[in-house]
């Protein structure tokens, strides 16, 4: 079959869809579902497998993979949810990727509800674009792509609990599901106007925590070790590496210490993000902030960092490139003009370009703007035909790449 017949199948598979995706995106715009509130996003997850199971799908909720000992607080995180065509046994095929989780603290569904106003061509609400109407599009597609009987290789859908801090879980179960994929299609915002993303910079979340000593301030101030000054000097050196021209930032967001003014603070701690373009410039930002922790410049604290690179950069690449032209050739099937662009955060598309080697093309998503803000949104208009995108997409690289 050709583009124009696979179009034709997928047009008459998502006929009069519309209406059932934006009641599904107001179901899950209505569910709270921050990084850390594993309860809310875990209902996210059980409301997606429960739809894919009665789709047919295989569903699978993984188990939590090792945790490292010095981040345990990921043991709270919510779950990664799977689902496939095929047992795992046949491959991962062709993949649909995207995240669960939110910025937004609990409370806000119900201050900010989901609203739709076709007029303005706007839906609204938290995660409406960031993304959550992605994973309706991934949903919707992936139905499509079964009843049909088009797609000649197994498809598989992974949904990250974590994302928004890194994919710390969500990239494990990646690295031990997807390899071997043929091609991995994530759902992030499209940008507006034909917008999808061919590179995007890589993300490290690291952890900075000082001990120091306990003393009165006033009455014996020198035999205390101030966890608070050691922290200030380590805010400084990280700070220096910082290279804004190189697309490097770093950025120590996060700050908390001692136990009273009259006191030398005998502990303090800072939570640290990075972007950057390139995995080695990552690499040496974070050997470089370790070793930074290990000199100290008050004497008797001691500090110790965890955490570390999480997410990769999306680099061009041949096979990405050639994923993007499939891409264009399925939009111009669908009458959508579509053009690609670097995003300057980071996304789970990078690591399974970047660590996985896979063809990745990511913001495949329903079009949407303002992200992280009271004012994000999602083009409803664009539900339908990313949907659509999708699919075609899926059918065009697993004739492409297939073995």
């Amino acid at each position: 079959m050709d583009l124009e017949q696979w179009k034709s199948i997928l047009d008459t598979e998502l006929q009069n869809q519309e209406a059932p995706m934006l009641t599904l995106l107001e179901d899950l715009v209505s569910m709270d579902s921050p990084t850390a509130h594993a309860q809310g996003v875990n209902q996210v997850g059980e409301r997606l497998a429960a739809w894919l199971g009665e789709a047919g799908f295989l569903v699978s909720r993984l188990p939590k993979p090792p945790i490292p000992d010095d981040e345990a607080w990921q043991k709270d995180l919510g779950d990664v949810f799977m689902a496939g065509t095929h047992a795992p046994e046949a491959g991962p095929g062709i993949a649909f990727i995207g995240h669960m989780d939110t910025v937004f603290p609990v409370g806000t569904a119900a201050a900010r509800p989901f609203r739709l106003d076709r007029a303005a061509d706007r839906a609204t609400g938290p995660g409406v674009a960031d993304m959550k109407a992605g994973l309706v599009a991934m949903l919707f597609a992936a139905r499509a792509l079964k009843r049909s009987g088009l797609l000649p290789c197994p498809l598989t859908l992974m949904f990250s609990p974590d994302e928004e801090l890194g994919s710390p879980t969500a990239s494990q179960a990646l690295a031990a599901k997807l390899p071997g994929a043929l091609a991995v299609i994530c759902a992030e915002p499209g940008g507006e106007g034909g917008k999808v993303t061919l590179s995007r910079k890589g993300s490290g979340h690291m952890h900075l925590k000082i001990q120091g000593k306990a003393a009165h301030a006033g009455r014996n101030y020198e035999d205390g070790a101030s966890a608070v000054i050691e922290l200030a000097h380590k805010i400084l050196g990280i700070n220096a590496f910082l290279d804004l021209p190189r697309g490097l930032t770093v950025n120590t967001g996060l700050i908390s210490g001692g136990i009273s003014a009259n006191s030398v603070a005998p502990s303090a701690e800072a939570r640290i993000h990075l972007t950057y373009r390139t995995l080695e410039d990552g690499q040496r930002v974070v050997a470089g902030i370790r070793a930074l922790a290990a000199k100290p410049v008050v004497p008797g604290t001691i500090a110790r960092v965890s955490g570390g690179l999480r997410l990769y950069p999306l680099e061009r690449s041949p096979q990405g490139d050639a994923l993007f032209k499939l891409v264009q050739e399925a939009g111009e099937t669908l009458g959508l003009r579509l053009s690609g662009q670097h995003y300057e955060s980071a996304a789970e598309s990078g690591f399974c370009s970047s660590a996985l080697g896979v063809p990745t093309i990511c913001c495949m998503g329903p079009e949407g703007e303002n992200i992280h803000s009271a004012q994000e949104y999602m083009l409803p208009s664009t539900l339908v035909p990313r949907c659509k995108l999708m699919a075609l997409s899926a059918l065009q690289a697993a004739k492409a790449f297939g073995r």
